[in-house]
């Protein structure tokens, strides 16, 4: 009953801000139409290399499981709720990919002493209200009392993505147990033989193939296959290393957890 009831409140949520204009509160400071990194810390409470190993870890969730997570910090609200303030901040900056909607939000008002972690649609399964609420008392209160905010956020961030990461890889046998050997079927022949046959023949079609195509043009493999050849570069490119955060277009039902310190 009671689970019912909190659903019927999320949806009473999305639509009171679905028939509202999506518009930025004014805050202060006024923060950005678009985040510039996944760490927005406008009450400048982090340090340079505080921000830069948060964005590293950011940027490296999302190319792991595409969810994205983004922290702000700002002075105050100004009486703003930070309810409706985070939710509209998420929405306008498009977190988490579109139709996936797997984005986070996590803001920290320092002045108000208050935060909220909104959550994503699509991981509110995963990131429940509780475990969220759960997390924000475990890692952000206590640093936060002390008035180490870079040292509660990582905590919480680190948190999350320990929670997003899991199941990305298979989990190892229990200390003492041996995985059971699998016993081979048909199926697993021919799959054998399949890839026996397209290791040793494949190449070979392929070296016949190139060879006649050479003879044509009067080349040889002097100076290496046509693989080889350069375009100039030297090298792959990396594409110059751009650690900033582009929004996927995720939505927010209302999902998540606030509290103070």
């Amino acid at each position: 009953m009671a689970c019912k009831a909190n659903n019927m409140l999320k949806v009473l949520f999305c639509l009171l801000f679905w028939a509202c204009p999506v518009s930025l509160p004014a805050v202060a400071p006024p923060i950005p139409a678009h985040p510039p990194q996944y760490v927005v810390d406008l009450a400048g409470v982090m340090d340079a290399g505080a921000r830069d190993r948060l964005n590293g870890m950011l940027r490296d969730l999302e190319a792991k499981t595409t969810a994205q997570v983004v922290v702000l910090t700002l002075h105050s609200l100004e009486g703003e709720p930070i309810e409706s303030f985070s939710h509209q901040t998420a929405v306008k900056w498009g977190i988490g990919q579109k139709g996936k909607d797997n984005g986070v939000l996590i803001t920290v008002a320092v002045k108000d002493r208050k935060y909220r972690i909104e959550v994503g649609y699509g991981l509110e399964s995963v990131l429940p209200d509780s475990l969220v609420g759960s997390i924000g008392r475990k890692y952000l209160v206590p640093h936060f009392k002390k008035r180490d905010f870079a040292g509660g956020i990582m905590a919480a961030v680190s948190e999350i993505i320990k929670v997003l990461t899991a199941g990305q890889a298979p989990e190892a046998a229990p200390a003492g147990q041996t995985a059971l050997p699998q016993e081979e079927d048909g199926t697993d022949r021919v799959v054998l033989i399949l890839v026996i046959l397209a290791v040793v023949i494949v190449p070979i079609i392929l070296i016949w193939l190139i060879s006649r195509r050479l003879k044509k043009r009067g080349k040889s493999w002097a100076g290496g296959g046509p693989w080889f050849e350069s375009s100039g570069g030297g090298g792959w490119s990396s594409g110059g290393g751009d650690s900033g955060f582009s929004g996927g277009g995720g939505d927010f039902g209302g999902g998540g957890a606030s509290g103070d310190w």
